[in-house]
């Protein structure tokens, strides 16, 4: 091809091309197709550790695809404080998170929070590092970085189950039958092959998951028994940790009905915690009045149901009160909610992955120490008031100081 240009280009200004120019020009030009091919490979690579080492700052989402994938059982759980920990396998230490203050879960397919997942449950996880301030929150060996620098991302965006995961992304299991497994732990198998799309950090081809009579196997929404999955059916299904690091499913769907049922279950419980704890945000600007009181622009975390955003943007009078990192509110100040009214709304086009791309300026009765740019806030909307728990509140500074550190088991 080199030599034909070369041809042409020497005929358009008539110069006689002679072998070894030409040889010498393909040589070159091979050389510099080259030299652009590894400059090309080092930006994208640059480019990939960029995301993966993104870390984020106060009032400023991530960008898309930032930070890594990572999967494994919720063996330790904090729900107070959003956290937990994940081993990927038996002989791997465990992955200690905390979820950022946008950080969703999603359990069954609807919004969820830490508190509804199951000890043992398989997760997914999107983690980056930590948040600017928040590097001590998980605490980090550098031995444990020697052995794998992706313990350095313990802050995950996104938390959510296998099935959520998978029909999230269009993905199901088409069944091949049953396999009676072999070796010192024999286990029946459930043979499957992946229907859609690849997945990063899925499971791409033709798998075993273990299958006894300890799985819930649904269809109807009722239990049946295993007998009803039959070769060909597609199906969605949750895993827990099985023998020598295989997966052993803990829920099988045999249809959508079945399936929609948990998750509107699982919806309707996010809808009364959020309801009652009321819906977190962050600060992006204030404006200070100097007779007390001012103006606050809000823009809502995504991961939340449809239904709640609904009700706070119909309001025109809604209560906000400062949180932390943790979504924790002060006692005080959420019993005593500042009152405030609605001034403008605005909806973001393309909201980064975190935002709900919904936006309020409020006008505040008392401007509270938390309402600074890139500080945590919730707002409560048309429901009820309700006293929480209140280990769920931070009641005195010690309160904080000690929840900016996971307590390790």
């Amino acid at each position: 091809m080199t030599r034909l240009i070369v041809a042409k280009v020497a005929k358009t200004f008539a110069i006689a091309p002679r072998p070894k120019l030409v040889a010498s020009f393909a040589a070159a030009m091979t050389a510099l197709c080259s030299l652009l091919f590894v400059c090309s490979s080092a930006i994208a690579d640059e480019k990939t550790d960029a995301l993966r080492d993104y870390v984020s700052k106060r009032g400023v989402f991530p960008p898309k695809g930032a930070g890594i994938h990572v999967h494994g059982d919720l063996v330790i759980s904090d729900p107070v404080n959003r956290r937990g920990a994940l081993p990927e396998k038996r002989h791997t230490p465990r992955h200690y998170f905390a979820m950022l203050p946008y950080g969703m879960v999603r359990y069954h397919g609807a919004p969820a929070d830490i508190r509804d997942i199951p000890p043992g449950t398989h997760m997914h996880g999107r983690f980056l590092s930590p948040m600017e301030g928040e590097e001590e929150t998980i605490p980090v060996t550098e031995q444990l970085l020697k052995r794998n620098k992706n313990y350095g991302n313990n802050h995950a965006i996104l938390l959510e189950d296998d099935v959520s995961f998978y029909s999230r992304q269009g993905r199901s299991w088409k069944v091949i039958g049953f396999e009676q497994g072999g070796g010192p732990a024999p286990r029946l198998k459930l043979s499957v092959e992946p229907v859609g799309p690849e997945i990063e950090g899925g499971i791409n081809k033709p798998a075993l998951f273990d299958i006894d009579d300890s799985t819930r196997i649904w269809k109807d929404r009722r239990l049946v028994h295993r007998d009803e999955i039959k070769p060909g059916m597609e199906v969605q299904a949750n895993f827990t940790w099985g023998p020598f690091d295989s997966l052993a499913t803990t829920d099988v769907w045999l249809d959508d009905v079945s399936l929609d049922a948990f998750k509107e279950i699982q919806r309707q419980r996010h809808l009364r915690l959020i309801r009652s704890r009321f819906l977190p945000g962050w600060v992006d600007a204030v404006k200070n009045y100097d007779t007390g009181g001012g103006e606050v622009t809000v823009t809502f975390f995504g991961g939340m149901d449809q239904e709640l955003y609904d009700e706070i943007w119909k309001s025109q009078s809604v209560k906000m009160c400062n949180a932390e990192n943790t979504l924790r509110t002060w006692g005080y100040h959420q019993e005593y909610a500042s009152r405030a009214s609605v001034l403008e709304k605005q909806k973001i086009e393309n909201p980064a992955f975190g935002s709900s791309g919904l936006q309020m300026r409020l006008k505040v009765v008392q401007m509270l120490d938390g309402f600074r740019p890139g500080k945590i806030i919730r707002v409560k909307g048309p429901w009820t008031y309700v006293l929480v728990p209140q280990d769920e509140v931070y009641e005195k500074p010690a309160d904080l100081e000690r929840a900016q550190r996971i307590n390790l088991p």
